[in-house]
């Protein structure tokens, strides 16, 4: 029996292909320019994409809800439950890994308390760090080794570049 599947994955953060989830007034960019370059890149060089959870919103337990910073994210509570969402992607990771299957990269999305990558923005401008959530995975996972990008979705080029360094690296 043949087996065509991919052998390839990407993780990504849940709003990147489901905007709804993203806090109200927070989408100002225009999906089709911002995100869909990285959904054809995908889909083009048959990369299985897995969305991860929405830190944010199963936190609040609803979709409608005001941005928060860092600042009010940055609470045991919360740390908690990125702890437990990032324990289970991990176990999906390490049973990838397991199963003879490659993991391309994990995207963030920068900005997001949650989710950044390489900065976010706070009230005293941009601050250097992890979100939340992208902070507990990369703890679980630095052992393999797998690359995160982080996405601004105003200049995509830059993250495009990245991924796309990354698919070249596991096809050769």
């Amino acid at each position: 029996m043949i087996d065509n599947r991919s052998k390839y994955f990407v993780f990504v953060p849940f709003c990147l292909l489901a905007q709804a989830y993203q806090a109200q007034g927070i989408v100002k960019y225009e999906w089709k320019s911002s995100i869909k370059p990285f959904v054809e890149l995908l889909i083009d060089n048959d990369i299985n994409i897995v969305q991860m959870p929405c830190a944010e919103s199963s936190f609040h337990n609803h979709l409608i809800r005001d941005p928060m910073g860092l600042k009010k994210y940055d609470i045991p509570e919360f740390n908690i439950h990125c702890e437990t969402l990032a324990e289970d992607v991990f176990h999906q990771i390490k049973e990838l890994i397991k199963s003879n299957y490659k993991i391309v990269a994990i995207l963030g999305i920068e900005q997001s308390p949650s989710c950044c990558v390489n900065y976010i923005y706070t009230n005293h401008g941009n601050i250097n760090r992890m979100g939340i959530f992208m902070e507990k995975l990369y703890f679980k996972i630095k052992e393999y080794d797998i690359p995160i990008i982080g996405i601004n979705r105003r200049y995509i080029n830059k993250s495009l570049k990245q991924l796309e360094k990354e698919i070249k690296k596991v096809r050769i």
